[in-house]
């Protein structure tokens, strides 16, 4: 973007800033403002509404007094002459006072005389509400204690919502008591309510409360009326509408009355602030476009020539042809400083174009050192981050040369030791030398096919460019390591075997001898005599020898796998139903994961009595409480894995050691052979066993046989 493009967009925001300010001040703080002023106005017209209401209700209750402080009245009441009811009681009486309720009650409750009179019908009408004959003694209107007492409200009728008012009749003198009552009532109508629009120029509507013909905007307006929000506020663009409820003389709810005021200050004041915001729109058009022009004329303008200028020195060969003619002071200085950073520049570029040769001619002897090493070097940051790698770790690993650098050492690691690798690293980089890493350690590595690789790691630490940098040394030792191991243990095994078996065949004969004398004995003895339990103890541990007899001479064997294609799954089923018909399962819960597509070339006899020993121990492990075991088949490129896990007692560190050595044992009456036999019998496959432990939580036995071939059904 152009200098000058940037001065029209810093305007252009400036401007749009200020302007947005102006509105939102006018909008949210001088609007909000007015209209708070128009709703203090709504609030005052809602409760002259009310003061009006209530002027009416209390003249209404004036007119009453005045009645029921006549003398001719108590009179009346007392003796019910005739001559009141033809003087006064008549229908002018309504007429000229707008009276569309009168009526005249004495102590007991009884109607002395009483009428209702329509002004819309012209004519007197009855209405439910106020009987001609008898009234409760608990009736609100009845109730008066006192001389000046007095009660008035409101009252939903059949004839629509009437105003009343009740005084007690007494004497003018005030002495004798009272008399009776005297109640009055005028129609809230639509006379009424116009009377009291003129009065109040206001915009006042009065419904029933349960008027059907309410708007739903009004029906809303009273389902937030409570005794807590006695009044509410609705407004819209062009007015604002105030709403309040009057009750009756039974406390509920039985007017709704609405005030409407005009929003003509809100209204103005808008279109006064959208004229405002015009006006400085285009004030502020006019002062920005001068702006942009006078910042193009002394700034954009000469920095645009500048720039033009150092272009062409960027197309010259020559970094040292200027040739610049600025127009202000200013950039001439500036124009004086390039010419002399421009000089240094191309002293140090030649200086790096040199110190670039050095640098790549060593780089290459460098690189043609290491990848000539024999063993695997790979260069690690802090994070664990591989940087480089020579020739050797790409052979020895498998991958391209420019797989590895950018990936995590961790991938060249077995995934169940990727975390103690970790955090091993971050021991090492913490304190190298209380690290494994630090004199060289024996770890297992993963290659890009998914096999397994034994290597001795050695780890060195250089700081470079003020951070850590870690040197790793891996070299391949798994076939020193395999041949070593199989050397021992074939000597090893070789000398047991041998004593093994000579050992079998000269316990094996006198051992049958025993066996006979001792059944021989016991068939010419009774139950009941004290040798018998004695014979019998002498048959059952000669069983137990003759047991570990056969067991060494198995193990003495030298077993050649008679191979053929069987799913290992198919296998393990085979093998758990067979057990499960011979010993009890009941509390024992077996599943078996992994396809049954996954075939393996292998012995399914010597295999299969490998899984029934493995079992046997899960199942022991147990303990006779439920149990679970869990059997997975999985596979790789390479290899096969066939794991059982229990959740039994578990095996100490100590013991899982030395489960393999033959004649090892923890049991009482076992023998030390059944690990022994298996591992042996893997080892026969060309695989291996391995068993992992943790007390109280449970074991995992795991054996992984070589591709051979695996096949799909």
């Amino acid at each position: 973007m152009t200098v000058r493009k940037k001065i029209v967009l810093i305007v252009f925001v400036v401007i749009s800033l200020f302007l947005s300010f102006n509105l939102l001040v006018d909008y949210f703080y001088v609007l909000g403002s007015l209209e708070d002023l128009e709703m203090d106005e709504g609030k005052k017209g809602l409760k002259r509404a009310a003061l009006a209401i209530d002027r009416d209700l209390e003249h209404l209750s004036l007119l009453c007094y005045d009645w029921a402080e006549w003398d001719d009245s108590c009179h009346f009441i007392e003796d019910r002459n005739e001559v009141f009811i033809n003087s006064n009681l008549l229908e002018n009486t309504f007429l000229h006072n707008h009276l569309a309720l009168l009526f005249f009650i004495d102590k007991v409750g009884q109607v002395v005389w009483g009428s209702c009179y329509s002004d819309e019908l012209g004519e007197f009408i009855s209405i439910t509400e106020f009987p001609g004959q008898k009234w409760s003694a608990g009736h609100p209107l009845l109730q008066h204690s006192q001389n000046d007492s007095i009660v008035k409200g409101y009252l939903q009728t059949s004839a629509g919502v009437l105003m009343l008012a009740s005084r007690p009749v007494v004497p003018s003198s005030g002495s004798g008591g009272i008399r009776g009552t005297l109640i009055m009532g005028r129609l809230v109508c639509d006379r009424c309510i116009e009377l009291m629009r003129e009065r109040t120029q206001l915009g006042l509507e009065i419904w029933s409360i349960n008027d059907e013909t309410l708007l739903p905007v009004d029906c809303y307006a009273k389902d937030q009326l409570k005794a807590e929000t006695p009044t509410f506020f609705v407004r819209n663009q062009d007015w604002i509408f105030g709403y309040t409820v009057l009750d009756d003389i039974y406390s509920r709810p039985v007017l709704l009355l609405r005030t409407k005021s005009w929003r003509t200050i809100y209204k103005r004041s808008r279109n006064g602030i959208m004229v405002g915001m015009l006006c400085s729109l285009l004030a502020a058009i006019v002062v920005g476009f001068l702006i942009s022009y006078l910042l193009h004329r002394s700034i954009s303008r000469p920095l645009a020539c500048f720039v033009k200028i150092i272009a062409d020195i960027g197309a010259s060969e020559d970094i040292r042809k200027i040739d610049v003619h600025p127009e202000s002071d200013e950039i001439r200085s500036l124009q004086q400083e390039f010419n002399q950073m421009v000089q240094r520049l191309h002293d140090d570029s030649r200086k790096r174009e040199s110190a670039e040769v050095d640098l790549r001619d060593s780089e290459a002897r460098l690189s043609a050192v290491l990848d000539a090493a024999p063993d695997g070097i790979l260069t690690i940051d802090a994070a664990g981050i591989i940087k480089t790698v020579n020739q050797a770790a790409v052979e020895m690993f498998g991958y391209e040369v420019n797989y590895l650098p950018g990936k995590s050492i961790l991938i060249l690691s077995e995934p169940q030791r990727q975390t103690l690798l970790h955090e091993e690293i971050i021991k090492f980089r913490k304190d190298p030398e209380s690290s494994v890493f630090s004199f060289g350690v024996e770890v297992s590595g993963v290659r890009r096919d998914g096999s397994h690789i034994l290597l001795h790691c050695k780890i060195g630490r250089v700081e470079v460019e003020g951070a850590d940098l870690f040197i790793c040394i891996v070299r391949d030792v798994s076939g020193l390591k395999e041949i070593h191991e199989k050397l021992m243990r074939t000597k090893h095994l070789a000398s047991i075997g041998e004593m093994g078996a000579s050992i079998a065949h000269e316990i094996r004969n006198p051992l049958a001898g025993i066996s006979g004398a001792v059944q021989v004995l016991t068939d010419m003895s009774s139950v009941e005599r004290p040798e018998y339990e004695t014979l019998l103890e002498i048959s059952r541990l000669t069983g137990c020898i003759e047991e570990t007899v056969c067991q060494m001479l198995e193990y003495a064997k030298d077993w050649q796998p008679e191979p053929s294609l069987v799913s290992i799954v198919n296998l393990i089923n085979e093998i758990i139903s067979v057990y499960s018909r011979q010993i009890d399962l009941q509390n024992i819960t077996i599943r078996v994961e992994g396809s049954s597509e996954i075939r393996a070339l292998i012995d399914p006899e010597l295999i299969g009595q490998v899984l029934v020993n493995l079992m046997a121990n899960a199942v022991a492990a147990c303990g006779g409480l439920y149990g679970e075991l869990v059997w997975r088949v999985e596979r790789n490129l390479r290899e096969v894995y066939i794991s059982l896990q229990d959740n039994g007692s578990g095996i100490d560190d100590d013991v899982q050691k030395s489960v393999f050595k033959p004649f090892f044992t923890t049991r009482e009456n076992g023998n030390g052979l059944g690990l022994a036999i298996c591992q042996k019998i893997i080892e026969r496959h060309n695989g291996s066993i391995t068993l992992e432990s943790e007390v109280n939580v449970g074991s995992k036995v795991t054996i992984i046989l070589p591709k051979s071939k695996f096949l799909r059904a």
